[in-house]
């Protein structure tokens, strides 16, 4: 509130003439303050939104762990023939979805940014490093598996049980990820 008291305070000298016997450093000054205004005011607005998509992401990674084998099984077998799990494809492309890594309008991208904005004096540092911490480690860990879970069928000695073994382990890191955000959303008392 002080700030776009300050900005309207600097707006009306700046409409007010300026003699000409006024230092060149006042004049400076006041360009300076008018034209970072704005840039202060749209830092303040998106420090505000990045615990909405934390909090946003959150329930992505949620639903997606909730959901795991109906969201990541293709379509397998041909209508009204019964197939095994193991013979069906796997979709990994999921994982890096629901971790902002695939999208720039995902709720995660450039979750680091998001952290930084949304940290507050208040905060812990130290719980809010190691979580934050803990999150990039495990989200980067289960996208790496799903992507090797993509390719594990066509490796040498790969196939459908090698896939599978990858989309396990991304589901045990994507977990852990997801207790990490858990953690940095209860630090911001969002949940």
């Amino acid at each position: 509130m002080r700030l776009l008291v300050a900005c309207a305070l600097a707006r009306a000298a700046a409409l007010r003439p300026l003699s000409t016997q006024a230092p060149p450093g006042l004049r400076r000054a006041l360009l300076r303050t008018l034209s970072l205004a704005p840039l202060v005011l749209a830092q303040t607005a998106t420090a505000a939104g990045a615990p909405e998509k934390l909090k946003k992401g959150y329930d992505g990674i949620e639903s997606l762990l909730k959901n795991w084998d109906k969201e990541t099984y293709k379509q397998c077998g041909l209508s009204g023939q019964v197939a095994l799990a193991n013979e069906c494809d796997r979709d990994a492309t999921k994982v890096p979805a629901a971790l902002g890594l695939k999208y720039t309008d995902s709720p995660l991208f450039k979750v680091e940014k998001l952290f930084k904005e949304a940290l507050s004096p208040d905060v812990d540092i130290d719980a809010w490093t190691l979580a934050t911490d803990e999150f990039i480690q495990h989200s980067t860990s289960a996208q790496e598996y799903a992507y090797t879970a993509s390719f594990g069928e066509y490796n040498p000695s790969g196939g459908k049980d090698q896939v599978a073994k990858y989309m396990a382990l991304s589901y045990d890191e994507l977990m852990l990820a997801r207790d990490a955000l858990r953690s940095i959303l209860k630090q911001m008392n969002v949940l």
